[in-house]
Order: structure tokens, then sequence, then C-alpha cells
């Protein structure tokens, strides 16, 4: 079982973490305008709730709906240094 999860963890590691290290400098030039489908259901959440978005990149979505309590985190530095600190 360890040299299946250290294969994963091998391939995330190339897979996923290298190719967003990759992109992570012109990210938030590509990826600005949330999804429709995602925004829809932020500004559909009642006032007060509390919002998780795990793998933030840029944080467009933190400020979508401002009576929603949305908390941000995200790998790589690059990509949350862009966010904005009020969002």
């Amino acid at each position: 079982m360890a040299d299946s999860n250290e294969r994963g963890a091998d391939y995330e590691a190339q897979h996923v973490h290298s190719v967003y290290e990759e992109i992570a400098h012109h990210f938030s030039s590509t990826r600005y305008k949330p999804w429709p489908i995602v925004e829809r259901f932020l500004k559909e959440q009642k006032d007060g709730a509390v919002g998780l978005d795990i793998g933030c990149g840029n944080g467009k979505y933190l400020a979508v709906n401002p009576n929603v309590f949305m908390v941000g985190s995200d790998r790589y530095v690059y990509t949350t240094s862009s966010a904005s600190p009020n969002s």
C-alpha cells in the first residue's frame, strides 16, 4: 500500500502541482471571471452564511456575495497573493 501511496503522490506532484506552479504567474489574467453557475449559487446563499473556497486561486469568488462570509485557501502562494485581502 505504501508503494501505491508514493506513486499517487508522485503522480499528483508531476501532473497537478507542477502544472499549477507553471501557470501561477498568469493565472489571474486568464481566470478572472466567475463561472455563472458558481456565481448564481453564491448569490442564492442566505445572509450570514459561511463559505469555504479550497483552491481559491486569485479569490474571484470571495466577493461575489458580500453578505456571505467567505474564507479562501490555496496551496500556491502566487495565486493567493493576487487575491484582494478585502474580498
